[in-house]
């Protein structure tokens, strides 16, 4: 089967992962959307600047080349914008050219990982092979909504008629709100992003036993506020115990009071992979304590390095964790059972190293390997017209 892959660099971390297997068992041609405002992400940090628009071979990419254990350069392309207008004279070529780039690689299907923006729209309008959406966020995030949003997701929904969701708890509100058929949806999950594993091979990392984290981007949805008022319930009983908080963005609560307690770490800047997988394995376990949710790449990033999770049963997460497998699932926006939990796992040290036994495990064998969530995607491909 022949498969055209379109994505951009905030989903590179778990295309690494999901398209190495997908090279390895079909014949792939991986196409990296690359505007001028969306170069970097957690896996990916573009410095390469060209002068002109166009599709250009992977290989001449020297930050794609570090990633070629996961992607087949010879098999992607790089869709490189030099201008943030979607009608700009730049864009509308390189429509042209997209398409034809497409179309030259004769595909049974086209999947896009992600909405695509209006700059798409010849060559959505003028494909007519089988396409199919991946859409990771069923509804927008609280306060990550806009009206440009919205209409990039009916643009979406307009040309892609069929859509693969990530988790299933979310369908109905789904079909209700997009006015898609379920005949039309379909059924993917994320895997662990065990890309990561070749910034780790090299480095001996000792965990603090003590130490729990939440990284990512800083969002009023991810529950940093509610974590860290639980956290001073935490210190009462541990204090020794540490949390850092890792990412980029600006906090909706004001974090000043706790400047003065050594127990409370803010990183708050961009953080690279090495720096990333050094903050995990030193961690005992991580937290996600969302108020709303779809699925999370953070709790498969610390997945895959065997970190077991505390997280909110808010949307498909409870299809993420294993409750006291992998795991502890709590009720939303609860400062006090988020406290106990966080408790719980600081006390029982051999339960947690159970639970990354088991993560281990699922990683090789279970509903976290890509190996088994390749073939389904392709039984998928194998079913759209």
């Amino acid at each position: 089967m022949k498969i055209a892959y379109l994505s951009n660099p905030s989903f590179f971390d778990m295309d690494l992962s999901l398209t190495k297997e997908l090279f390895r068992q079909a014949d792939l041609h991986y196409f990296l959307d690359l505007p001028p405002y969306s170069r970097n992400s957690t896996a990916l940090k573009f410095k390469t600047t060209l002068k002109k628009a166009g599709i250009y071979p992977a290989t001449i990419f020297k930050e794609l080349k570090e990633f070629s254990e996961y992607i087949d350069l010879n098999r992607t392309s790089v869709i490189y914008r030099t201008s943030e207008k979607s009608y700009s004279v730049s864009n509308i070529l390189l429509q042209y050219k997209l398409a034809k780039a497409i179309k030259k690689t004769a595909p049974d299907v086209i999947h896009s990982n992600n909405f695509l923006n209006f700059n798409f729209s010849y060559f959505l309008a003028t494909d007519n092979t089988p396409r199919v959406l991946t859409v990771h966020d069923p509804l927008p995030h609280s306060g990550e909504t806009s009206k440009k949003d919205n209409a990039i997701r009916k643009f979406n929904y307009k040309f892609f008629n069929n859509i693969i969701l990530l988790n299933k708890s979310q369908t109905d509100v789904f079909l209700t709100s997009s006015g898609k058929k379920t005949e039309n949806v379909y059924f993917s999950h994320l895997g662990s992003y065990t890309y990561l594993e070749k910034y780790n091979s090299k480095k001996h990392y000792v965990t603090n036993n003590q130490q729990l984290l939440i990284f990512g981007r800083v969002s009023p949805y991810k529950g940093i506020e509610e974590l860290c008022k639980a956290f001073k319930l935490v210190i009462n009983e541990f204090p020794n115990a540490k949390l850092i908080v890792a990412g980029s963005g600006e906090y909706n609560f004001d974090i000043t009071p706790y400047h003065s307690l050594s127990n409370y770490i803010f990183i708050n800047r961009y953080i690279t992979n090495i720096e990333l997988v050094q903050l995990i394995e030193e961690s005992q376990f991580v937290v996600c304590p969302y108020k709303d949710a779809t699925q999370s790449g953070v709790i498969m990033t610390s997945f895959a390095l065997n970190k077991p999770v505390i997280a909110t049963n808010v949307g498909g997460l409870k299809e993420m964790i294993i409750h006291n497998h992998s795991g502890i699932l709590i009720e939303p926006n609860n400062i006090t059972k988020l406290a106990d939990s966080i408790k719980w796992m600081l006390s029982n040290p051999a339960s947690v190293e159970e639970m990354k036994n088991n993560i281990n495990d699922l990683n090789s064998n279970g509903n976290l390997s890509w190996d088994i969530i390749a073939k389904d995607l392709i039984t998928v491909y194998s079913k759209l017209n």
